[in-house]
């Protein structure tokens, strides 16, 4: 940064608003450093609390560069204003950082607002990563009329027309100079004379449409804004990346919603906010189905597929007797697929083949021979079916057949990102977590692997701000305090551990304080010997993959444990609950309620009542309460209370009433020892061990 000219007072004042993107910040800086060499100028940067380290990298590679380093994320316009509020340059650069800059980039653009007195703002041509143009980078002000076109989607179908293309002003030239009622947030250039006549941004828009609002005020202040395309930059991630989410159009509809109320009549709102309601609802069912079909592809075309070949088998077998007839198939039939459907999505389910296993051979075959097996038995008891037994040997065949072609015509002819399936159909987002030299060599050995289906987006460190050791890899994401907030910002399925750097009950704890269900999780252990349950091993040149797979925490185990709990805990609850609250009511004072250690997240804690003389019943109904909705569980870790000076042992799996550990204390003599049960139990759940343990637990208190 010390070629860049500064100043004290600076022709450009640069603000750059920051949110987990630091593999961008650094080619972001340089290219406005170049760009800026012969301007005098400022750069400050104002980080939203990210998570991935970006605050220590600015201090460490750019310590010239302002920066505001927020404890919360407050929004992109309080963000600016925080700057704004402090800048002395003549022009305000608003820019993401996920952007590179062209050379002339400022040097054309002041030379444009030289030339045109009347120009308030500007922006220039902005093109997304493959080199399209990016529409988003200039729009018209919403009124009802054009707002009703981009929500409901008009705007996308007929971009070349003047009446639904206004938002974007899709029937423009991209390559022609315009005054434009608006442009994007992405890369504004602002005269500081304009901005401090209409204000800054108005931080009631926390996101998405406080450019629009600015941009509003400019226009009404008479001054002029431009699309001056004979520059351009490139923006990386951009809106592209979002518009597939839900949460993007609700969050873009509330900014919207929230702007009409702040301009427009009352009259207006009331029909603009069922009109928005409808847009919301009518772009988030299709964006939602759109997602589904994409991640749930494998299991919705092999469902298709069971279902084809048995009626198709049920045509053949019928026709070769007294004829088909579709009436005959609804009224008689239909079951037969119905209850195939169910026995062939319980066990996929069940042996985890959708979805970690999805283009697994071996387990599709597996399936589909259990499935059949199974639904032979049924023509053996129901004798309305006994004549199918044709369709089902048949129907095995063909949908054992179909299924395994098509992931062979996969393996054969998916090619990744240069497949027409676009590689998000079957790459794994993943993250390596560990520490030092050794996750940092596993990471670039995985990074080189063509034949693995890994889209590795970073490594977490197990320390904290530990600079010497991640701030020289553009990949560190973060520390291990803030998994859960980097697995939701990068969408990660899959999680490789380092066991060279964290020790197994660090490895499990993780595991289990990380709630999203649809997560893998492997490991390169320290020696080859250790293997962590049921294991897939891949080989990595000299790194052994371990999958883990530990009981507790698969999709099936966790749904039947939940369902137990409820049909434990809700005839308890349901019929005590008159007796409970009128007994609440004459001893709510005497009552002691303390706090819980709860497993996940530490913010949810829970409090029960302690077993006092004469309050064991209500201590015990509020903890069937706990157990209704979720909070403990029948079977779990032992309920450890919070000590006064607030620390607490978080449990590794949630707590119960009852457990291995509980059932088994009087040889339990250590930590160490209470550890290994806790293992087991993690590794071995199921429904079968949960009513053995609730059977030794019944015993033991009767023998009390």
């Amino acid at each position: 940064m010390n070629s860049s000219k500064r100043s004290e007072n600076p022709k450009i004042s640069v603000i750059i608003v920051n949110y987990n993107v630091k593999e961008y910040l650094a080619q972001a800086i340089n290219s406005l450093e170049r760009a800026l060499r012969n301007i005098t100028n400022e750069f400050w940067l104002v980080d939203n609390n990210s998570v991935d380290g970006s605050v220590d990298y600015i201090q460490k590679q750019f310590p010239n560069i302002k920066l505001i380093a927020n404890k919360e994320n407050v929004g992109f316009g309080k963000a600016n204003n925080q700057a704004l509020q402090q800048v002395s340059g003549d022009y305000i650069v608003l820019i993401n950082p996920d952007t590179v800059v062209q050379e002339d980039t400022f040097i054309k653009l002041l030379d444009f607002f030289e030339n045109t007195p009347d120009a308030g703002a500007a922006t220039c041509k902005i093109i997304n990563p493959d080199g399209r143009f990016s529409i988003d980078c200039r729009h018209s002000i919403p009124t009802p009329t054009i707002a009703l076109w981009k929500v409901l989607g008009l705007s996308k179908i007929f971009p070349k027309s003047r009446i639904f293309g206004q938002y974007n002003l899709t029937y423009l030239s991209p390559d022609n100079i315009y005054a434009v009622p608006a442009i994007s947030g992405s890369f504004m250039m602002i005269k500081k004379s304009v901005l401090e006549k209409v204000g800054y941004f108005d931080e009631r828009f926390f996101m998405y449409c406080e450019d629009i609002d600015l941009c509003h005020r400019i226009n009404q202040q008479e001054y002029k804004i431009y699309y001056v395309p004979t520059t351009q930059i490139v923006h990386y991630k951009g809106e592209s990346t979002k518009k597939d989410k839900v949460d993007y159009v609700i969050t873009f509809n509330r900014s919207l919603y929230q702007f009409f109320q702040k301009y427009y009549a009352p009259s207006s709102i009331f029909l603009f906010r069922w009109i928005v309601a409808l847009g919301i609802f009518l772009r988030g069912i299709f964006i939602y189905f759109k997602n589904f079909l994409r991640n749930h592809f494998p299991v919705i075309l092999d469902t298709f597929i069971l279902n084809v070949m048995i009626i198709f088998s049920f045509i053949v077998r019928l026709e070769l007797g007294r004829g088909f007839r579709w009436e005959d198939y609804f009224t008689q039939f239909w079951t037969i697929n119905f209850i195939a459907t169910i026995l062939f999505l319980g066990i996929s389910y069940y042996f985890e083949i959708y979805p970690n296993h999805r283009l697994s051979i071996q387990g599709i075959v597996k399936v589909n021979i259990l499935t059949f097996i199974l639904l032979a038995f049924l023509t053996f008891f129901l004798k309305q079916f006994g004549f199918s037994r044709m369709v089902v040997l048949m129907s095995f065949l063909l949908s054992s057949l179909f299924m395994v072609g098509w992931r062979v015509l996969i393996r054969r002819y998916y090619k990744g990102e240069r497949s027409i399936l676009g590689r998000d159909l079957f790459s794994k987002p993943t993250l390596v977590v560990g520490s030092g030299k050794d996750v940092k060599l596993l990471y670039i050995k995985l990074q080189t692997r063509e034949d693995i289906d890994y889209d590795l987006r970073g490594w977490v460190s197990v320390e904290k701000n530990n600079l010497s050791k991640t701030i020289d890899n553009d990949k560190y994401l973060g520390s291990l305090d803030n998994l859960m907030e980097i697995i939701k910002i990068y969408g990660i399925k899959q999680i490789i551990f380092s066991a060279r750097s964290l020790s197994y009950e660090k490895i499990l704890k993780t595991m289990s304080n990380c709630t999203k269900s649809d997560l893998e999780f492997k490991m390169v252990p320290s020696n080859l010997e250790v293997v962590i349950g049921k294991s897939h091993i891949e080989k990595l040149d000299d790194y052994p993959l371990v999958e883990i797979d530990y009981a507790i925490g698969k999709k099936f185990n966790r749904t039947l444990k939940r369902i137990v709990d409820i049909l434990i805990s809700f005839p308890f609850v349901f019929l005590c609950s008159p007796v409970f609250f009128l007994y609440y009511i004459f001893v709510r004072k005497k009552l002691d309620w303390r706090g819980v250690a709860t497993h996940g997240d530490q913010k949810n804690r829970i409090f029960i009542i302690t077993e006092k003389k004469g309050h064991s019943f209500i201590s015990l109904w509020v903890l069937y309460w706990l157990i209704l909705i979720g909070r403990l569980s029948v079977v779990g870790a032992p309920i450890r209370f919070i000590t006064e000076n607030g620390g607490d042992i978080q449990p590794l799996y949630k707590s119960g009433l009852t457990g291995l550990v509980q059932i088994n204390k009087t040889k339990i003599n250590s930590p160490d020892e209470e550890e290994k049960y806790h293992l087991y139990y993690m590794k071995n759940q199921s429904t079968l061990l949960d009513f053995e343990i609730i059977l030794k637990a019944l015993w033991q208190s009767i023998k009390k």
